[in-house]
C-alpha cells in the first residue's frame, strides 16, 4: 500500500498513542533503518532508543558495521547508554516482539531486509514504522494501525512529535519513574536528524515544520548556553553539531575515568560511592545530563565486572535538590535477587524501577555519615544475595 498522510491531527495522536501504549505493554525492540543511512536515518533510531531506555526494555540498534564509521558520535550515545548496535546480520536473533522501522521508504530497502523478514512475517511480532517519506514509489513497512508516517521536515520531526506527547502522559511518566525526557543527547539526535534533512532549515515548507525546527533548535541552544553560561551561539551547519557530538562523547569518557577512580569491590557487589567532596569536582567539570548518562553507564559495567550487582552512588549540585543519588543495576547472568526488594529491605521509599535495575535517591539531611550509609546498603544487599 502507497504511503500518504495521516488525514488529520486526531488520527495522528491516535497513531502515537498506540505507539505509547506499546512502548509500556511490548518487551523487546530492535530498531531498523535503511541501506546507506544518512543523519535522520540513525539519529532517529538514537533518538527512539534514548525514550526507549526510559521503560527499561531490551533493544537494539540495527546498523551495518561499514556505516559505523560515518557515524562515531551517535554510536558514543548508544554506548553510555548502554543501547545495543548490530553490526552484522549473524548478530540479529529472534529474541524480539517488536521491530521498528525508521526513514525508510519501502521494505526491500531496510538493512539486512532479507534476514529481517523471517522476524517480521511472525504473528507474535509487531512491525511498527516511522518515516516522512510520501514518494509515490513510497510502500508502508508497519502494520496498519503503527505506522506513523506523515508529511513531515524528517523522521526526527515525528519522534519529536512523540516525545512532546509522552511527556504529557503523566501516569506513565510515575508509572515508570521516568525522569527528564529531553535530556541533551535526546534533543541533540534530534535536531541532528532535523538539520541534516533539512540543509539547516533551507528546504522546510509548512509552517508547522518551521515551527518544530526552531523549538528543538532554540531547546538544543539554551543547553548549550546553560551548559557553559555564556552564548555559545547558534550552529551554522551540520558540522557545528558534529563537533558537539564528539565533545559530549569525548567528555563522558572523560567523566566516566573520574567515576572509574573511586571504584570499590565488596564481595558480590562492584560499587562506586562518591561522597559530596568527591562529587564536588565532577559537578564542576560535567553537565548533569552527562553525569546521570554516565553513572548509569557505570553502573551497568560494575554489575557484568562483578557477576553479580553494582552500586553508584552521588550528590546532586546543592542548587538542584537536597538528594543523594543512588542507582543499582544487576548483572546479566544473575536472576535470582529482584532488586526492588532490597529498597524494601532498607525501607526506602523515594526510589523504583524493575527486577534488574533501580534508582533511590535519600535527603542528604537524613545521612550524617556517608560512609556508613554505603556500608548499610552495601551489607543489606549482600545478605538478600546470600539468601537467595
Amino acid at each position: 500500500m502507497k504511503k500518504v498522510r495521516i488525514p488529520n491531527k486526531r488520527r495522528k495522536l491516535q497513531i502515537v498513542d498506540t505507539f505509547i501504549d506499546s512502548m509500556v505493554t511490548r518487551e523487546s525492540f530492535l530498531m531498523v533503518g535503511h541501506q546507506n543511512p544518512d543523519e535522520d536515518c540513525v539519529a532517529s533510531m538514537v533518538a527512539f532508543s534514548l525514550l526507549m531506555t526510559k521503560f527499561q526494555k531490551q533493544q537494539a540498534v540495527v546498523l551495518n558495521r561499514e556505516n559505523w564509521d560515518n557515524f562515531p558520535y551517535l554510536l558514543s550515545i548508544c554506548k553510555y547508554n548502554s543501547i545495543t548496535v548490530i553490526g552484522t546480520p549473524e548478530e540479529i536473533s529472534e529474541d524480539y516482539d517488536t521491530v521498528i522501522a525508521f526513514d525508510t521508504p519501502k521494505p526491500e530497502m531496510l538493512d539486512f531486509h532479507k534476514y529481517l523478514s523471517p522476524l517480521m512475517s511472525r504473528s507474535d511480532v509487531i512491525v511498527m514504522e516511522i518515516d516522512h517519506h510520501l514518494e509515490a514509489d513510497g510502500e508502508y513497512i508497519g502494520d496498519e494501525g503503527y505506522r506513523l508516517v506523515d508529511e513531515a521536515s524528517s523522521t526526527c520531526e515525528l519522534i519529536g512529535f512523540l516525545a512532546l506527547r509522552l511527556e504529557k502522559k503523566k501516569e506513565v511518566i510515575r508509572q515508570f519513574n521516568i525522569g527528564e525526557i529531553f535530556t541533551r543527547n535526546f534533543v541533540l539526535s534530534i535536531v541532528t536528524g532535523i538539520v541534516g534533512d533539512t540543509k539547516m532549515g533551507q528546504f522546510l515548507k509548512s509552517r508547522r515544520e518551521k515551527r518544530y525546527y526552531r523549538y528543538f533548535s532554540r531547546l538544543f541552544n539554551r543547553m548549550l548556553i546553560r551548559k557553559t553560561d555564556k552564548d555559545s551561539g547558534n550552529f551554522s551547519s551540520i558540522e557545528d553539531i558534529l563537533k558537539e557530538l564528539e565533545k559530549l562523547s569525548v567528555e563522558e569518557e572523560s567523566c566516566y575515568q573520574d567515576f572509574l577512580k573511586h571504584k570499590q569491590r565488596t564481595g558480590s557487589i562492584a560499587w562506586i560511592a562518591l561522597d559530596e567532596e568527591m562529587t564536588a569536582p565532577i559537578l564542576e567539570k560535567y553537565d548533569m545530563d552527562i553525569i546521570v548518562t554516565v553513572a548509569k553507564y557505570t553502573a551497568n559495567l560494575l554489575a557484568e565486572e562483578s557477576r553479580y550487582v553494582s552500586l553508584v552512588a552521588f550528590y546532586d549540585p546543592p542548587e538542584k535538590s537536597d538528594l543523594i543519588q543512588l542507582r543499582m543495576r544487576r548483572s546479566q547472568s544473575y536472576k535470582e535477587l529482584d532488586l526492588r526488594k532490597v529498597i524494601d529491605h532498607l525501607g526506602i521509599t523515594n526510589g523504583g524501577g524493575h527486577e534488574g535495575a533501580v534508582g533511590f535517591r535519600v535527603p542528604r539531611g537524613e545521612v550524617e555519615d556517608f560512609p556508613a550509609f554505603i556500608d548499610t546498603i552495601i551489607n543489606g544487599t549482600v545478605e538478600l544475595i546470600d539468601l537467595d
